[in-house]
C-alpha cells in the first residue's frame, strides 16, 4: 500500500512539473560528441535507465487500476559527429562511422523502440528557408543511411534549421550543426 502511494505521489509530482514546463523541456537530451563512443554509450543515451524506471512505474500503476497522470519526457541523443561538408547534405566518413554505432544500438534494442525521429539542425549562417531545407536534407541522409545499412524502418525526419541553437553566443559554431535522434519507446 505504501508503495502504491509513493508511486502515485511520484506521478502527481511529475505531472505538476510537466504542467509548468514548456514543450522543449519534455525531452531529456544527451550529447555525445566524442569520435568513437561505444554502442553501450549510445544505447544508454537513447534509452536512459531513469526514464525506463519511470515508464515501468507508470505501467505498474495502470496495472493496479490507477492512471499515471505524468507525461514522460522523450529521450534523445544529439551529436555533432554526424558531419557534413559546409552547405552540403552528403555524409562524411566520420558521419557514417557515428551512424554505424547508432545503427548497432538501435538494432540491439529493436524490441524497445517503435519509431525514431531524426532531427536535423544547422547553424545560423544562411537564410531561414535555406537552413530549414538543409537541415531536412541532412536528416534524410542519416535516415537513408540507417535504413539501407541496418534495415531499420519506421524512421521519420524533421528539419529544424537554426531554430534551436546550442551555442546562442556563437550562432555559427559547429555545435549548432548536429543531428538529434528521438526514439519513441
Amino acid at each position: 500500500m505504501r508503495t502504491r502511494y509513493a508511486m502515485l505521489a511520484l506521478c502527481l509530482a511529475a505531472a505538476v512539473v510537466q504542467a509548468q514546463a514548456g514543450e522543449s523541456d519534455l525531452k531529456t537530451t544527451v550529447s555525445i560528441n566524442e569520435k568513437s563512443p561505444s554502442v553501450e554509450q549510445v544505447e544508454a543515451a537513447l534509452f536512459p535507465q531513469q526514464l525506463a524506471a519511470q515508464k515501468k512505474e507508470c505501467a505498474q500503476l495502470e496495472k493496479a487500476g490507477m492512471r499515471c497522470q505524468s507525461v514522460l519526457p522523450k529521450s534523445s541523443l544529439e551529436s555533432v559527429q554526424v558531419t557534413f561538408a559546409s552547405g552540403s547534405s552528403q555524409l562524411t566518413a566520420e558521419g557514417r562511422e557515428f551512424l554505424d554505432i547508432v545503427g548497432k544500438a538501435l538494432q540491439k534494442r529493436s524490441d524497445t523502440w517503435t519509431s525514431l525521429v531524426i532531427e536535423g539542425h544547422t547553424d545560423a549562417a544562411g537564410s531561414v528557408e535555406t537552413n530549414r531545407k538543409l537541415s531536412m536534407a541532412r536528416a534524410e541522409a542519416a535516415r537513408t543511411y540507417l535504413m539501407n545499412t541496418y534495415g531499420l524502418g519506421n524512421i521519420t525526419t524533421v528539419g529544424r534549421g537554426s531554430g534551436n541553437l546550442r551555442d546562442t553566443a556563437n550562432p555559427t559554431a559547429g555545435i549548432n550543426r548536429r543531428i538529434e535522434f528521438v526514439p519513441n519507446w
